[in-house]
């Protein structure tokens, strides 16, 4: 029998659908897919892949076991024979000009992870079946995937791993940073194995439309922030505390990078690989990291970044010492993994000699950040650079009358 994750759900709540919400998105799915469709998808996958299969069992997909988040609801598939898969459906709506968008969007997260299930260990779902288009029978983009055991915490881990586990938990971290990290390219985009996901991984831009794709960190960074930094100063033209905030986080690059590995090699990174999306059974072992929705290679100093080893500016040393410890757990271990190859590689900066530093912190305020917070994030780097010798007044006489393009 395998693992059954529905029992963990619970829909809507007891308060059921709420109006005016994503919720009635999700509802129109429920509704109106045609979910004997994907019943029949499913049994072909199954019969097509399963060395066992017996042509008895039959599959139900119930719409009351589901679970969902911004974008997507996941379903239970389930087979008589007590073999469970997913149904991620996507709920959100897709206009026509954003149909190809979106399949891209689609394809690659399937291709990143089908090139992790065969080139790493880093436990990922098995993709069975998929859709990118919302003009086949079922009626909605789909991916049928499976069922990784265990669930997620309830927040960050040093703080909800109990102590006697977190040595195990930082070496099952460290060891998937160190796959990814060796999971490398020599191009800066995202992974594609074509239009049915069967083909040899290549490296494809992330934004097709841009005039110039960046094949350097340094670019990679700089695009990153000038990205941000439109998004920030859309609501705050002319304010000079913003500008402020703006080209110190551009200016901050300069902190950031490694010369050694500006050109690359480029690891596979998950944009977004903390609590929420990593799985665990009941003896905390990391049984699946899942949403790999946005995975891209990256410079290596991005890799560096998670919310599980940042401390928090307003904790005491006290409160931020569990996560200091547990991020030094992982680089001890990350360190002992790169330790063989490092005589024999090329490269003389390994991602233990990144996570942890100021530099990394600078990067992840550069980079794992939110418009909203610039004036925040910027302040928090301006005493990173220069220490308490330059002030926040001073910055701003400085920078705030510059024109930030």
């Amino acid at each position: 029998m395998s693992y059954r994750a529905s029992n963990q759900w619970d829909g809507f709540g007891d308060q059921g659908p709420k109006p005016n919400s994503p919720d009635q998105q999700v509802l129109n799915v429920l509704r109106i897919a045609n979910f004997q469709y994907l019943q029949g998808v499913a049994l072909r996958a199954r019969q097509s892949g399963a060395e066992s299969y017996s042509p008895d069992v039959c599959c139900t997909i119930d719409p009351e076991r589901f679970t969902y988040g911004s974008h997507h609801v996941v379903i239970e598939v389930a087979f008589s024979d007590q073999v469970y898969w997913l149904a991620r459906i996507r709920h959100s709506p897709i206009d026509d000009a954003q149909s190809e968008a979106h399949a891209t969007d689609m394809l690659s997260e399937i291709a990143t992870m089908k090139t992790l299930k065969s080139q790493t260990t880093v436990p990922v779902p098995c993709v069975f079946a998929f859709s990118t288009s919302s003009q086949n029978e079922f009626g909605f983009p789909y991916t049928l995937m499976e069922a990784l055991p265990g669930k997620t915490l309830g927040g960050v881990l040093a703080k909800n791993i109990p102590p006697q586990f977190r040595p195990k938990v930082a070496s099952q971290f460290a060891e998937i940073l160190f796959q990814l990290e060796n999971l490398s390219f020599d191009t800066l985009g995202r992974i594609s194995c074509g239009q049915n996901c069967d083909q040899s991984p290549e490296i494809i831009p992330v934004d097709p439309d841009a005039c110039r794709q960046p094949s350097t960190s340094l670019e990679w960074f700089y695009n990153e922030r000038q990205r941000k930094n439109k998004l920030a100063m859309a609501q705050h033209v002319g304010d000079k505390q913003w500008i402020s905030a703006c080209w110190i986080l551009k200016a901050a690059i300069s902190h950031i990078i490694s010369e050694d590995r500006v050109y690359g090699p480029f690891p596979l990174c998950h944009p977004d690989l903390h609590y929420g999306n990593i799985l665990f059974d009941e003896d905390y072992n990391i049984t699946g990291i899942i949403d790999w929705d946005g995975a891209q290679t990256v410079p290596l100093e991005r890799l560096a970044v998670s919310p599980e080893f940042i401390t928090f500016p307003g904790l005491s040393p006290e409160e931020n010492q569990d996560t200091i410890d547990f991020r030094e757990l992982v680089v001890a271990h990350l360190r002992d993994l790169e330790s063989p190859i490092r005589t024999r590689s090329g490269n003389s900066i390994f991602l233990s000699d990144i996570l942890g530093t100021k530099a990394a912190e600078i990067t992840h305020r550069c980079t794992y950040s939110f418009p909203h917070r610039t004036i925040y994030d910027a302040r928090l780097v301006a005493a990173l650079m220069y220490g308490p010798s330059i002030s926040w007044e001073q910055l701003v006489d400085a920078y705030g009358g510059m024109d930030l393009n």
